[in-house]
């Protein structure tokens, strides 16, 4: 999505799972909208204390869910990704983007080069909560996303009114790459209803 935003001034972070990290910048005293993919939202929240507003991107706060079955199913799930990634990284990360629908992702990606660890450590991080600050906040989601499927999303932010809730059809977990024109749409909708 970065050629959306070709005239702003952008901020692009990698977690660094193939060992390419990039160093987090000092954005003091600045107008921040921070856009964050699945987990990338609650690892914003741990980068920084102040947002002007955020939108998530197939995101959420409590992965497993605060509902007591939706937890238990989740924590199952989540401890054979776990399991799957110790027992054969490659393969788990492959099948991982298959069932996500963007199989055009293991091409550009040099699996020799995968941080086990780090892998590991963020599937740790997808058992605690994180708080959202009650600042405006937009969540897109999508219908068909096995990952952070409508329950997860619907569990996260329904009791929290300053967040505002859209979807988008058929982008599974990928909205951003199935869809790139349609989600920078509906952010930049939401970014200037907030700043008009």
């Amino acid at each position: 999505m970065a050629r959306y935003f070709s005239q702003e001034k952008c901020s692009f972070v990698d977690l660094g799972y193939f060992h390419t990290p990039t160093q987090k910048e000092c954005l003091d005293h600045q107008r921040i909208i921070g856009i964050g993919h699945s987990i990338g939202l609650s690892k914003l929240l741990s980068m920084y204390s102040h947002f002007d507003c955020l939108i998530g991107l197939n995101g959420f706060v409590n992965f497993l869910g605060g509902d007591p079955v939706l937890y238990k199913k989740r924590q199952t799930e989540l401890k054979a990704i776990r399991s799957g990634f110790l027992n054969d990284a490659e393969k788990t990360l492959r099948n991982f983007y298959v069932r996500c629908d963007v199989p055009e992702l293991i091409k550009y990606n040099d699996f020799s080069n995968l941080d086990l660890d780090l892998i590991l450590s963020d599937l740790q991080w997808l058992q605690k909560e994180y708080k959202l600050p009650e600042i405006p906040t937009l969540i897109l989601s999508s219908d068909d996303d096995i990952v952070v499927p409508r329950s997860i999303t619907s569990d996260n932010f329904r009791e929290k009114p300053w967040v505002k809730q859209a979807s988008i059809i058929d982008t599974g977990h990928a909205l951003g790459f199935r869809k790139p024109g349609e989600v920078y749409e509906k952010m930049m909708s939401f970014v200037n209803d907030r700043t008009a």
